[in-house]
């Protein structure tokens, strides 16, 4: 039986399960990088720090971290930062959940618009297109996209925080 989740505002607590989540990914995609990534590992925390607790979302099951999302506003519109799912917890819908999370929390405040950029060889693209993003350009070794918010998006799914 799978015990059930829910999806909460991220604390303080929640950090180092970010930290390893951000890391693996490092490692997994984007491996000649972690350098770089390590060096500012400092300012990468500082920009955790001020998105808690209205930008980064937990996915949990009894208090146990799975997944987060991380965005940020600029006008109006949002940028996705960071999402991540437990190797062991993907397919499983939570990435979505995730998603929808991201979208209706920046249509709440205010953004008409979401973006965000994946690594070319990120198996996430497919979440992304499926969900109606539109590829907007490149960036190195990034795929960019967007996706117009309707102003109901969120009207659907129950509000977070």
């Amino acid at each position: 039986m799978t015990t059930p989740t829910r999806l909460r505002p991220a604390e303080v607590s929640d950090l180092p399960f970010i930290l390893r989540q951000e890391r693996e990914y490092m490692e997994t995609i984007e491996p000649h990088a972690l350098q770089g990534w390590l060096t500012v590992l400092d300012q990468n925390l500082e920009v955790w720090i001020d998105c808690l607790p209205s930008t980064i979302f937990c996915i949990d099951a009894d208090g146990h971290p799975l997944g987060y999302v991380m965005w940020s506003l600029d006008g109006d519109t949002a940028t996705l930062i960071s999402i991540s799912v437990l190797d062991g917890r993907r397919r499983q819908g939570l990435g979505r959940l995730l998603l929808d999370a991201f979208e209706q929390k920046a249509s709440a405040s205010g953004a008409r618009v979401v973006e965000l950029g994946v690594y070319r060889s990120n198996q996430a693209e497919l979440l992304y297109r499926a969900a109606g993003y539109e590829t907007t350009g490149q960036d190195g070794g990034y795929v960019l996209f967007s996706k117009r918010l309707s102003p109901a998006e969120g009207d659907n799914r129950v509000l977070l925080g």
